[in-house]
């Protein structure tokens, strides 16, 4: 049953992951489809700006200004390098226009995003038609981009759309004028959020959904499982219980009927008192499994006003009469408070009770009974300190359930039926009290009662 529970457990966990893996999984495919099509919208949108009449106008200045100089600079290193110069300042005075034009152009294009726009120099190669000589004149060494159009963002936040090439030969000199167009789309983050965000609240309910619901069903299994072991410790308990007196009862009666107790009067009598006792140790048995039944809205309860030291006195002098071994230690500590209980003098005196018996029958030999006020929550207190085997915290939220008992390795080392501290909790709670308990394993144990004023 175990593993049968665990394995079910694992199963769902398992189950659980594979689901997010799935969801997350369609939720980065329909990011990386909204990416696709957004970037090829935005490539078509700078497509329908760039290659007009107006644009490759305004890109002729610099091609023209450039040739013109390449006639006069090309010869030498140091005219190589003022040609890039003047290609680098005559792109500064026409992007003004350009993107003026560009913005303009993306304006009518009704685009749900900014997308930018970047132009760069990658490579220029001349050819000497007179010496046949090819030489790369950008880029030398580590020189920086020339950005010949558009705005200046970083090309690692770019994304490439276009690799052109622009050949010349009209003059001295055959050119090969490399360059690259990259595109940035403004606050990307921000417009996939936006449109992912429908998805992604659905996605979070649902995968909260599916968390709580598996979260409820191992609850109720393991409730359930919980209940199932208790009820059948219970019949066991129970079971054994009773075998008890009705071995005792029929042992009783074969006498009774013997030969020897025909005309054996002591005999007879005796095995009358054996079954009389039997007899009512069953109906306490029967008695106590129908009142632990109870819930503490079933309890009548006869309250009355009384003082409260004087009953706890009364009620430890009485209970001393009633221990068997001479060994059991019982300490008082009752305080004088002057203020009434209002109690049910015999319920409440069933659960003090109650908290006693546990105490020494899990191998309490000092006890020490405490009763005062507590100003702070406005209610009376009972403490009842034991030093017995105690309980281990992770028992301790359930040792208040019914028919639940502490055991280890499925074994009880102590008789009962796992009703006497339930039905103590119901009594408390039908005064509008509380029970609480602090423990230790082999440390003893303190139940504190706390009764309203």
């Amino acid at each position: 049953m175990q593993l049968k529970f665990k394995g079910l457990v694992a199963i769902s966990i398992f189950t659980l992951i594979a689901l997010i893996g799935i969801q997350g999984y369609l939720i980065y495919n329909t990011y990386e489809l909204k990416q696709k099509t957004y970037t090829f919208d935005a490539r078509t949108a700078i497509g329908k700006v760039y290659n007009t009449k107006e644009m490759d106008s305004l890109m002729w200045l610099y091609r023209t200004d450039f040739l013109a100089n390449l006639e006069v600079d090309g010869e030498t290193p140091e005219g190589q390098t003022q040609l890039m110069e003047a290609l680098e300042k005559k792109t500064a005075e026409i992007n003004p226009a350009f993107l003026k034009m560009y913005n303009e152009g993306l304006a009518q294009q009704e685009q749900k995003f900014n997308v930018r726009f970047k132009k760069i120099v990658t490579s220029v190669e001349l050819t000497n038609k007179l010496t046949g000589n090819t030489e790369k004149i950008y880029p030398k060494n580590n020189q920086d981009t020339i950005m010949l159009l558009g705005e200046n963002f970083s090309t690692k936040d770019g994304l490439l759309i276009n690799n052109s090439t622009w050949t010349d030969n009209s003059g001295s000199y055959d050119l090969v004028f490399k360059a690259s167009i990259y595109m940035n789309i403004d606050g990307w983050d921000s417009v996939m959020l936006k449109e992912l965000s429908g998805l992604l609240i659905i996605s979070s309910l649902l995968f909260l959904f599916v968390v709580g619901l598996l979260y409820y069903s191992i609850q109720n299994l393991m409730k359930q499982k919980r209940v199932a072991e208790i009820k059948t410790d219970f019949i066991n308990n129970i079971t054994h219980e009773l075998k008890t007196p009705l071995s005792t009862l029929s042992l009783a009666t074969k006498t009774l009927t013997s030969q020897h107790a025909l005309g054996n009067k002591e005999i007879a009598d005796g095995a009358v008192e054996i079954i009389d006792r039997q007899n009512t140790r069953l109906q306490k048995l029967i008695d106590q499994v129908l009142q632990s039944s109870l819930g503490y809205q079933e309890i009548q309860l006869s309250k009355e006003t009384f003082n409260g030291s004087i009953f706890i006195n009364e009620l430890l002098d009485d209970y001393l009469l009633s221990i068997p071994s001479p060994e059991i230690k019982l300490n008082r500590n009752i305080d004088s408070t002057g203020i009434a209980m209002e109690a049910d003098k015999f319920y409440l005196s069933t659960a003090v009770i109650n908290l006693l018996n546990n105490a020494i029958k899990y191998g309490g030999t000092e006890l020490t009974v405490e009763y005062g006020i507590d100003k702070i929550d406005s209610t009376h207190y009972i403490n009842i300190q034991d030093n017995g085997i105690g309980i281990s915290p992770k028992y301790q939220r359930f040792i208040f359930e019914k028919f639940y008992r502490v055991s280890e390795k499925d074994t009880h080392n102590y008789k009962g039926l796992g009703l006497g501290l339930y039905y103590t909790k119901q009594i408390i709670k039908a005064h509008g009290g509380r029970i609480s308990v602090e423990s230790e394993a082999n440390k003893g144990s303190v139940f504190t009662i706390k009764i309203p004023i």
